[in-house]
């Protein structure tokens, strides 16, 4: 099922365009993997103090706990 990605995750994503970084790079200067890296930025995990640090690092509003997890997307066009 599709995911719809958390405004959090919209505005990091936004400035490491704005930044021209990559998932490499912000692994390379966090010292984390780039798999750990997708999986904060893209909502699939939520650790506080790693997302604390790329909202301060990128200059985001620090987001409400939990409210960087992805959700997932209803199918309005059900089929019966």
């Amino acid at each position: 099922m599709k995911k719809i990605l958390s405004d959090w995750s919209k505005a990091i994503k936004h400035a490491m365009i704005d930044q021209d970084m990559d998932i490499n790079d912000i692994a390379e200067k966090f010292h984390w993997t780039p798999q750990y890296v997708s999986g904060l930025i893209n909502g699939r995990i939520y650790f506080i103090e790693p997302v604390n640090r790329l909202s301060v690092f990128f200059n985001i509003e620090i987001p409400p706990e939990n409210s960087t997890l992805a959700v997932e997307r209803r199918e309005s066009n059900a089929q019966h």
